[in-house]
C-alpha cells in the first residue's frame, strides 16, 4: 500500500511541476526546466565608434532685386515679369517664390508643363519640392562624396544614411568581417555598423552648458560663520559623511548650529565649487563611460546622467532632468 501511495504522490508532484514550468514561462518568460539552464549566452554590446564628420553642403541664397538691379546695369533695361497667357493651362500660384532668390510668382513659370517643375527667370533656378534649394543643408558622406539619405526622423533629431554599395567605408567594413561574422550578418544586419551615418540635431547646443541654474539660498560671500566654522562644518558633513543632524550636534566648540544652516552651508560651497571641480585639468585615460539611473526628488521621478573615466574612475559630469532624453543626456 505504501508504495503504490509513494507513487501517487511523486505523480502529483511531477504534475504540478510541469504546471508551474508552465506558468512561469506565461508570467515572466523563464522556464524551469533543467535542460534549458545552460551558460548564458555572451553577446557583447557593439562597440562605440566615432565617424567623421559629413560634408555640409549649404544650398546659395540670392536676393532677386539685386540680380535685377544688376541686370538692368548691364544691359541698360530692366528685366521684365513673365507675360502670361490668359488660357493657360498651367498657371503658377500667386504665394509661390523661388528658392534660391526670393523672387515673386509674376518671375516664375511652369518648366515641365504642369508636372510640378518651375523655373525662375531672374536666377534660372528650377525647384520643385524635392529640390536641393528647398532645403537648408545637404549632407554627403565624406567617404564617397554621396548624398546622405534621411532613413529615420525622431522627436530631437534626423538620422542620414549612405546607401552608396560602392562607398569605400562600407566596403572597408565588409572586408573586415570574420566568416563567422558575414554569417550573422546575413541573418542580423542590425548588429552590425557598416554604413555610415549621421545625425542631425534639432536643438541647439549652445545653452546645453555645464552651469547649473539654481541659485544657493545663502549667499556664500555673505556667510555670519568664520572661515574656521565653515570648514568644521564641512570637513563633518562631507568628508566623514555624517547627517545634517549629526553634524550639528556634534558642534561642542561652542557654537549653536541648527542642521538648516548645515544644509546651506553644504548647498552654498557645491555650488561655488562646482566650477572648479569641471574645469579642472585632470589627466584622463581617454576612455571613458556614462551611465543613467533613475532617483527620486521631492517626491518625484527624476533621470541621473553621468559621465565617468573607465581607468581612473574620475567623474566627468553629471545632470538631474525630470525628463528621460537626448538632450538631458547631451
Amino acid at each position: 500500500m505504501l508504495p503504490q501511495l509513494l507513487a501517487y504522490l511523486l505523480e502529483i508532484i511531477k504534475t504540478q511541476y510541469q504546471i508551474i514550468v508552465y506558468l512561469m514561462g506565461v508570467i515572466v518568460g523563464k522556464s524551469l526546466n533543467l535542460d534549458d539552464l545552460d551558460e548564458p549566452v555572451q553577446k557583447p554590446y557593439r562597440k562605440l565608434q566615432v565617424d567623421d564628420l559629413p560634408i555640409i553642403d549649404v544650398p546659395e541664397t540670392l536676393d532677386y532685386r539685386k540680380l535685377l538691379a544688376d541686370y538692368e546695369a548691364q544691359h541698360g533695361r530692366p528685366l521684365r515679369p513673365i507675360q502670361r497667357r490668359t488660357k493657360a493651362k498651367h498657371r503658377v500660384p500667386d504665394s509661390l517664390t523661388c528658392p534660391r532668390c526670393q523672387a515673386p510668382s509674376s518671375y516664375l513659370y511652369a518648366n515641365n508643363g504642369g508636372n510640378g517643375q518651375y523655373q525662375c527667370k531672374v536666377c534660372q533656378c528650377r525647384f520643385n519640392h524635392r529640390n536641393r534649394f528647398t532645403k537648408q543643408a545637404v549632407f554627403r558622406c565624406p567617404h564617397c562624396k554621396k548624398t546622405l539619405e534621411k532613413i529615420k526622423e525622431r522627436k530631437e533629431y534626423n538620422i542620414y544614411k549612405c546607401k552608396n554599395n560602392d562607398c569605400p567605408f562600407y566596403q572597408a567594413n565588409l572586408r573586415r568581417m570574420t566568416n563567422k561574422e558575414r554569417q550573422q550578418f546575413q541573418q542580423d544586419p542590425q548588429a552590425f555598423k557598416v554604413r555610415y551615418l549621421v545625425r542631425e540635431f534639432w536643438f541647439d547646443f549652445l545653452p546645453v552648458a555645464p552651469s547649473s541654474p539654481v541659485k544657493p539660498k545663502v549667499d556664500g560671500s555673505r556667510l555670519a560663520a568664520s572661515p574656521h566654522v565653515l570648514g568644521l562644518v564641512l570637513t563633518d558633513y562631507v568628508n566623514y559623511g555624517m547627517s545634517s543632524r549629526q553634524t550639528a550636534g556634534i558642534m561642542v566648540h561652542g557654537l549653536s548650529i541648527s542642521h538648516q544652516t548645515v544644509l546651506n552651508y553644504a548647498n552654498s560651497v557645491a555650488l561655488l565649487m562646482k566650477p572648479f571641480v569641471d574645469r579642472f585639468p585632470y589627466e584622463l585615460s581617454g576612455s571613458f563611460c556614462g551611465g543613467e539611473t533613475s532617483i527620486r526628488l521631492k517626491g518625484r521621478w527624476h533621470y541621473l546622467f553621468f559621465m565617468f573615466d573607465a581607468v581612473k574612475k574620475i567623474g566627468l559630469s553629471h545632470r538631474v532632468s525630470p525628463n528621460r532624453d537626448t538632450l538631458s543626456a547631451i
